[in-house]
């Protein structure tokens, strides 16, 4: 009787559907990208991405932080963001289940470093000494 009770109990909550969304952030190259923070909206998650990139979110947070199931039938907004790469976003639809998402591609941050108006080369200053406008005590 005890058995019954316990299948009777745990039944239910092993063949609830499990509501999930998971993908993987990768850089231009197709390679993944580690430790990006992953953020979903609305629900207030942020989590980092492992070794291969990959992420899986199976939670929400309401108002007090705590963890709450995620909202079917809802647009959601993810969010991926690290140093050294543009921030992306993606915006999707999620009915309920398991989704696996489309790979996120980061592009990586780039210097433009252009050259100056004024031209720093010293031979065109020879009239200049290096401590020029330098006033030293006892001088």
């Amino acid at each position: 009787m005890h058995r019954a009770l316990c299948l009777a109990l745990l039944l239910p909550a092993a063949c609830a559907p499990h509501h999930v969304i998971s993908g993987s952030i990768l850089d231009r190259n197709g390679q993944p990208v580690e430790r990006v923070i992953v953020g979903l909206q609305p629900g207030g998650v942020e989590l980092v991405t492992d070794a291969q990139g990959g992420f899986s979110i199976d939670y929400l947070r309401d108002a007090n932080g705590n963890r709450t199931r995620l909202r079917r039938r809802t647009d959601y907004t993810l969010s991926a963001v690290k140093t050294g790469f543009h921030d992306a976003t993606k915006i999707f639809h999620f009915t309920r289940g398991e989704l696996q998402l489309d790979p996120l591609t980061l592009t990586e941050d780039t210097i433009r470093v252009e050259a100056g108006v004024e031209n720093l080369d010293p031979a065109i200053y020879p009239d200049r000494a290096q401590n020029d406008g330098a006033t030293y005590e006892g001088e």
